[in-house]
């Protein structure tokens, strides 16, 4: 990866500078809506709301700033993002009322759309055989960013009060902005830009695309996945908290302990697994590790058997999103990288809306441990779902050059749109 090394640790830095400031925000919602929220019964609805319509935004604009990215550029894209999100958490922070800071959190939903734009820029850089390890790079940036957000946000409320973090997120996206702007290069000719159709986004396409002969089942998977994690992480601090006594600090030490596994997995190990076993070994290994996992999460009581609990999440998640990123980044035509990867993530946009709603009412209606043991349900189809994969012509990282151009078919580079 010599070739690019400079590329891949300067996307790196904005991924991560700019994840840093939305880290930041993560503990501090709750509490800040509070100054708003005059009934508290409600509180957790306006929550659960305030991510529904952030998560919305991602799942509605990440196709369309991909498929924007494939004509005039993935750099243009990324810096409207950094620079959009700068201005929606300043809005955010200094809102007065309710109205203004859901206007905010769909704004910074809308800007925030890019994740495919900076995987497709990952794919722009790298052969084949090192696409799993540069995707692995991206999604160690998005982990750290986890990891050190929550606990800086949560440090400086203690001292300065709740709207001083939200500035500092915004500085930090100005941060990366400035950064991207100085070193970030253009990776798409955009003398000779591809001539496209240009679609909004609307459910038909995402329809079509669970209906690819090739990558319609890795949607599939990676939506439930997606879904099922973000079932979990509704739910974790809450469930901490009931069944340990817990606080949210506490919940913020286990949030630091799956970021440092999964950035660690996806940043060090996946290269190497991928070009062992293939993305298809992984993805069912994932799978199957992440289910049973969820099963057994709510009833282990004993603190270190728990840890061992989370970590086997924490790696398995980790080993799980790159691989299903690069096998369908390496199987779709390069013309259509921004687009399907767009596509890819609108479907864990989705899964972040729905995640939410389904953890909520379960724990609600029918106790803290049903949401896990629902979720590793669901997650056990997806492992079912990966066996097909296996009957299917699909470019690996532990295959040669050529026989991945062996088994390259024309369905492999059909259009989605």
């Amino acid at each position: 990866m010599k070739g690019y090394k400079k590329e891949l640790t300067i996307i790196f830095l904005v991924i991560f500078i700019d994840l840093l400031g939305f880290g930041i925000i993560i503990p501090i919602i709750p509490y800040y809506l509070e100054e708003f929220v005059t009934q508290p019964d409600q509180i957790g609805k306006v929550i659960a709301s305030m991510i529904t319509v952030y998560s919305l935004m991602q799942f509605i604009f990440s196709p369309i700033w991909g498929r924007l990215s494939d004509r005039i550029g993935r750099r243009p894209i990324l810096l409207m993002s950094l620079a959009g999100s700068a201005i929606t958490h300043v809005i955010f922070a200094l809102g007065g009322n309710l109205t203004v800071l859901f206007v905010a959190r769909i704004l910074t939903g809308i800007f925030a759309a890019t994740v495919p734009t900076a995987m497709a820029y990952i794919s722009d850089i790298t052969p084949p055989e090192d696409r799993a390890k540069g995707m692995g790079i991206v999604g160690a940036a998005f982990g750290l960013g986890f990891i050190l957000g929550p606990a800086l946000g949560g440090i400086v409320s203690g001292f300065a009060g709740h709207r001083v973090p939200l500035l500092m997120a915004a500085g930090f996206s100005m941060t990366a902005f400035t950064f991207a702007y100085l070193k970030l290069k253009e990776t798409v000719d955009t003398e000779n830009p591809v001539v496209r159709d240009y679609q909004r986004f609307n459910l038909k396409n995402l329809y079509r695309a669970l209906h690819h002969p090739n990558l319609g089942i890795l949607f599939l998977i990676f939506f439930i996945v997606s879904t099922s994690f973000a079932n979990f992480e509704t739910i974790f601090a809450l469930y901490l908290e009931r069944t340990f006594g817990y606080q949210a600090h506490h919940a913020g030490y286990f949030f630091a302990m799956i970021g440092v596994i999964s950035a660690t997995t996806q940043g060090v190990f996946i290269g190497r697994l991928a070009k062992r076993f293939g993305e298809k070994r992984l993805i069912t290994t994932a799978t199957l590790i992440l289910g049973v996992a969820f099963i057994l999460f709510p009833f282990v009581h004993v603190l270190a058997f728990f840890l061992v609990i989370v970590a086997a999440i924490a790696f398995s998640f980790g080993m799980h999103n790159p691989s299903v990123t690069a096998l369908i980044s390496k199987n779709a035509a390069r013309t259509e990288q921004g687009g399907i990867l767009g596509i890819n993530q609108s479907f864990s946009s989705l899964g972040r809306v729905i995640g939410p709603l389904w953890a909520g009412y379960f724990f609600d209606k029918f106790g803290p441990e049903i949401p896990f043991v629902s979720a590793g349900l669901f997650i056990l189809l997806a492992m079912a779902l990966s066996f097909r994969l296996y009957g299917k012509s699909l470019k690996e990282s532990h295959q040669s050059i050529e026989q991945q151009r062996a088994e390259v078919l024309p369905a492999n580079h059909q259009k989605l749109d």
